[in-house]
């Protein structure tokens, strides 16, 4: 039965999809608001600073006092020289040398006569220079958000809020007061520094709970594959807590039908009931099983290798965050760390479900396990010694996962002596088995812990990864054999791995 693969959407949406469409969309909608606001509020100062100007000049012009603006339009005739008044008028000069000041992206103002000249001008050298006619103010609030970010965010300019001038009944010229996008980017950007902290705390509270979604749902693949193993073991009696309807339900309801069938074919068995190849059979679909939790786990390696990679991008971006800041960041790397531990071991571990059997030297094989454990040793102070007795040169199993087996016993006993010592790899035939002994003189292991130290995931080191000894038994297991633990604090441990021997072994020298 084909199991769907939902478990990568379900990952994917929560640690891909919720992180970046929360944060894009967020920091979207939040720059197109401050781009339009942004132009708004500066086009409304501008219009307000270009009347105020208007209104000096007219007054200046017509040779009249503080009067209502609405009079400007009614004002008398003109006295003889308008162009002078404007440009000795003390409270129009007062205001351009001060409005810039007071307007962070005014970029310059100024009263033109109708030729175009400057009569006044918040830059003092441009008087008496031809004003250019720049683009107004309609122009730059004029489009979408889009087009309104990119004329901010593009090549500086400047627009123009123009106000006619009259002195009597006849035009005069105009006031002009200039903004520039350079000075309303500064602005813009400032602004939206803070959006930007917002967008980043909802960027982290998404990982936050895309990693809670991912740990519980690795703490059930977790269960199911603990259950396998339970099966496997022979504990058919075991039933794993079915909850929910997705596919790790689906999984773990049938591996309960599965464990109900063997159960029930081991009790006919016992009976005379039961061909025992009916219970062969049965138990080969544990190692099926066994793979589909293994693609499971396999689903869980993207979306977690998308999270790290997002994780990298925070750190990046927030290398002088401040303490707290920095501990969630820490916090966040570690679990991430976890949960890739717990998929690296679980695929690990789940690829020893078929074993490829062909006649080997096993002799020779021991040999360049040692050696090669003698050269990783080096400077370390730990003496690996390798006896052998009767052990045969064509020995029939899989030369891989035997060899990894004994790579992972010699290593378990290396970290057991942080101080130095010695291993010794002792190896001998019997009758019946072949029998290979690991043996230190490190700390030893406590006897309440000896009976969980060949369980996935469990460790006595603080550095251990606790799979190495799992894979030692299921290895064993699955030639047919054993594995035994004798240990003491401060007396070593003692592993040996029995492994059946077929007919037609020959034996090498010792």
């Amino acid at each position: 039965m084909k199991v769907p693969l939902g478990l990568r959407a379900s990952l994917a949406a929560s640690m891909v999809a919720l992180s970046l469409l929360v944060s894009l969309t967020t920091i979207a909608v939040h720059l197109g608001l401050e781009v339009r606001s942004t132009i708004a509020l500066s086009v409304i100062r501008t219009r307000a600073w270009a009347q105020q100007v208007a209104l000096l000049a007219s007054r200046a012009a017509n040779g009249e006092g503080a009067e209502p603006q609405d009079q400007i339009i009614f004002a008398p005739p003109a006295p003889p020289n308008p162009a002078d008044a404007v440009r000795q008028d003390a409270a129009l000069k007062s205001l351009l040398e001060t409005a810039l000041a007071g307007d962070p992206t005014l970029f310059d103002l100024g009263v033109f006569d109708a030729r175009g000249l400057a009569l006044a001008h918040s830059d003092t050298t441009r008087i008496g220079q031809r004003g250019e006619p720049r683009a107004t103010v309609d122009d730059l609030e004029t489009g979408s958000p889009l087009t309104l970010a990119l004329r901010l965010l593009g090549p500086p300019r400047t627009y123009d809020y123009v106000v006619p001038l009259r002195a009597g009944t006849e035009a005069f010229g105009e006031a002009r007061v200039g903004v520039s996008t350079a000075l309303l980017r500064e602005q813009l950007l400032g602004s939206l520094r803070t959006g930007l902290w917002v967008t980043g705390a909802a960027l982290m509270l998404a990982i936050l709970i895309a990693l809670g979604f991912a740990q519980l749902l690795a703490a059930r693949v977790r269960t199911v594959v603990m259950g396998l193993e339970r099966l496997r073991e022979g504990e058919f009696g075991h039933r794993l807590a079915v909850e929910g309807r997705d596919e790790l339900a689906l999984l773990a309801s049938t591996i309960n039908k599965l464990g109900e069938q063997l159960e029930a074919t081991r009790a006919r068995a016992a009976a005379g009931e039961a061909d025992p190849e009916e219970l062969l059979r049965a138990t080969g679909q544990i190692s099926a099983w066994a793979k589909v939790a293994s693609g499971l786990a396999h689903e869980m390696a993207d979306p977690l290798n998308a999270a790290a990679l997002h994780l990298g991008h925070l750190k990046r971006k927030w290398k002088h965050a401040a303490p707290e800041q920095a501990r969630h960041l820490m916090v966040l790397e570690d679990e991430l760390k976890r949960l890739e531990h717990i998929v690296l071991g679980f695929r690990r571990f789940s690829m020893l479900g078929e074993m490829r059997a062909q006649w080997f030297d096993l002799s020779a094989l021991l040999g360049e396990v040692v050696e090669r454990a003698r050269e990783t040793a080096v400077g370390r102070r730990v003496e690996i010694r390798l006896e052998q007795d009767g052990v045969p040169d064509r020995f029939w199993g899989d030369a891989a996962l035997l060899r990894q087996a004994l790579s992972n016993l010699i290593a378990n006993a290396e970290q057991a002596m942080p101080g130095g010592g010695h291993v010794t790899v002792a190896a001998r035939r019997d009758a019946e088995a072949m029998e290979i002994r690991v043996i230190d003189d490190g700390v030893g292991i406590p006897e309440e812990m000896q009976p969980r130290v060949f369980d996935l995931y469990f460790t006595t080191k603080q550095a251990g990864s606790g799979i190495g000894l799992a894979v030692v038994r299921q290895v064993a297991q699955l030639h047919g054999g054993r594995v035994h633990l004798r240990s003491a604090p401060g007396q070593g441990t003692e592993i040996t791995l029995q492994l059946p021997v077929r007919d037609h072994q020959t034996v090498s020298a010792a």
